[in-house]
């Protein structure tokens, strides 16, 4: 991907300048409780497809995902009913200011300053769910949807990424929507003589059915099979996004594929014929919208050695999560049916942005995964100008035991570490009932260790400045008295966007909290921002949350807060160069 395809840097630094001793006095929205408001009602072979730019529209090709119209949910420590997120819980109750279908001003506007330096993004139109994750001949492939096409990008080591243009656009069988690609070395299929690479996707033509493409070229240039679709739509609505893997155990290609309100599981020798082997999904984990884009794949335990098998899947747009989310299963896997362990919900991802994630076929040794920062709510409607959406980092999963339950864990890769410059050393500093500053940038890493033995409540102030006389930031913090951990949007800029469907308005400001009650009196948080982006770790992976950040670009501040005293007794501040 080259610097053109950006559109300008912003003027403002990107890059962290020195701490301060502090940031002053606290602005009101310091001093203000930081307890959710009170809740109110709720409201065929071809010639190859060379991969070359093509333009699309912005119409969302998906079918109905489902949809919020207001904001209605934090997830806090008061209100009904329980869901397990990695370690923690996550409590539901209904709030928020209510939409209206006029639009709301925002001190956001769209510019080229929201563009990500080091996060996957299209050059112009819609990106949505990343496709075909695959490592073949020494080039991770990330395909991804783009207006019902696959977009494509090539790296070697899945942080500098160069977009090849469309790989698969439409055709007679329809659009190409969410898929998976596998490494055919074997040539199973007698499609890619040698050896190559089969992408595995749903067409639209007649309804939903799973098609195949292949490329013999290293993914340059795609064929659609002549005996499309290998599975046919046998009149279901929803029955898309097919995730496929070599199964080694019984020497066969499996295929998870989402089927409303569950997935189903086939099975082949060749990629051609498959044989429906069971379905998963009554009675367990949250079943408040469709079900998409499932992955299935074994990860080692590291509490005890065992290989368990983890399925994660995203469910679309609803009220009970505010909008669209992900969650995961752990279990086991004969090569026929998955058996869960329990029939907990397991939410993956905290924030209120992370959609889709698939991991990438053929890496030895790690499982690493990418996702859409996202939210069905509003997928398309963000300051961004002409390009829409963009990828998470990459991140590696491990499963471990957290409090007694089984988590998924995830950490960012280490490749990121090529884009460190040099780090501002964070230790020793402190805020007592004020905020104290840490430095400055909107393309940074913060990997700290914070001390809250003093403190009721601490927090980090991102992204943050004044604008118009107001404070805009967004908070990642710990309230001890309470036994949360927050992401907070709230006073972030832009207040509502556009919904999903035509007219529509949807609320953009947002607070997320889980339960969360620290190990000892430390808090461990590793901080990923990117102009628009922000990917929060915390104590190693046990939590992790993803938000959109589209604060004014002027925006440029760092602070810890503090109600009592939290110390920084270990911790940095790194620039991180751009990657695209």
């Amino acid at each position: 991907m080259t610097d053109e395809s950006h559109g300008a840097h912003p003027s403002h630094p990107d890059h962290p300048t020195h701490p301060a001793e502090s940031a002053g006095s606290p602005s009101s929205s310091e001093s203000e409780p930081t307890q959710p408001e009170a809740c109110p009602p709720p409201p065929a072979d071809t010639a190859p497809e060379s991969s070359s730019p093509d333009a699309t529209g912005s119409q969302d090709p998906r079918p109905d995902r489902g949809g919020l119209r207001r904001r209605t949910l934090i997830l806090g420590a008061a209100g009904a009913g329980s869901l397990i997120v990695g370690g923690a819980i996550l409590v539901r109750c209904t709030t928020g200011r209510r939409s209206s279908p006029t639009p709301t001003a925002t001190d956001s506007p769209a510019s080229a300053a929201y563009r990500p330096a080091y996060h996957y993004s299209p050059a112009t139109g819609n990106l949505a769910d990343p496709n075909g994750l695959v490592l073949y001949e020494g080039e991770y492939h990330l395909f991804h949807q783009q207006d019902g096409t696959w977009g494509h990008a090539i790296s070697s080591d899945m942080v500098h990424w160069k977009r090849q243009g469309t790989a698969l656009k439409h055709d007679a069988q329809g659009l190409a929507m969410s898929g998976s690609c596998v490494v055919d070395g074997a040539d199973t299929s007698g499609l890619v003589a040698g050896g190559g690479l089969v992408a595995v996707y749903t067409s639209t033509e007649g309804g939903e059915a799973q098609s195949l493409a292949y490329s013999t070229d290293r993914g340059r240039s795609w064929r659609r099979f002549s005996g499309n679709p290998v599975i046919p739509n046998d009149g279901r609505k929803d029955f898309r996004d097919p995730k496929v893997f070599w199964h080694e155990d019984s020497k066969a290609w499996i295929m998870i594929v989402s089927a409303g309100d569950h997935v189903s599981l086939f099975r082949s020798t060749d990629l051609k014929a498959w044989t429906h082997a069971s379905d998963f999904g009554q009675g367990v984990g949250s079943h408040a919208a469709v079900w998409e884009c499932p992955d299935l794949f074994p990860l080692t335990d590291s509490s005890d050695g065992r290989t368990r098998w983890v399925m994660t899947l995203s469910v679309g747009a609803n009220e009970e999560t505010a909008g669209s989310t992900a969650q995961y299963f752990i279990g086991d896997f004969d090569g026929s049916v998955f058996f869960p362990e329990d029939r907990q919900t397991r939410f993956t991802d905290v924030g209120q942005d992370f959609y889709a994630a698939q991991s990438f076929e053929h890496v030895e040794g790690r499982r690493v995964w990418m996702a859409w920062l996202g939210n069905w709510n509003y997928p398309y409607s963000l300051p961004t100008g002409d390009w829409r959406g963009e990828m998470s980092i990459p991140r590696e999963l491990s499963l471990t035991t957290v409090g007694g339950k089984r988590t998924l864990v995830q950490k960012p890769v280490p490749e990121l570490d090529a884009l460190r410059g040099k780090a501002t050393d964070l230790a020793g500093l402190k805020a007592t009932d004020t905020v104290t500053g840490l430095g400055a940038g909107r393309t940074v890493e913060i990997d700290l260790t914070l001390d809250v033995s003093q403190a009721s409540e601490a927090w980090l102030g991102l992204a943050r400045g004044e604008v118009n006389g107001k404070t805009q930031e967004v908070r990642v913090g710990v309230d001890i008295s309470t036994g949360t951990l927050y992401l907070d949007r709230t006073d972030g800029g832009l207040i509502q966007v556009d919904g999903k469907d035509e007219g529509t308005r949807t609320d953009f400001a947002l607070r997320r909290q889980t339960r969360y009650r620290p190990t000892g009196s430390t808090v461990r948080l590793h901080l990923y921002l990117d102009r628009s982006s922000l990917e929060v770790f915390i104590d190693d992976g046990a939590t992790v949350g993803s938000l959109l950040v589209f604060t004014a670009p002027s925006c440029q501040e760092i602070v810890l807060g503090a109600k009592g005293t939290a110390t920084i007794t270990s911790g940095s501040l790194t620039p991180l160069s751009a990657a695209l």
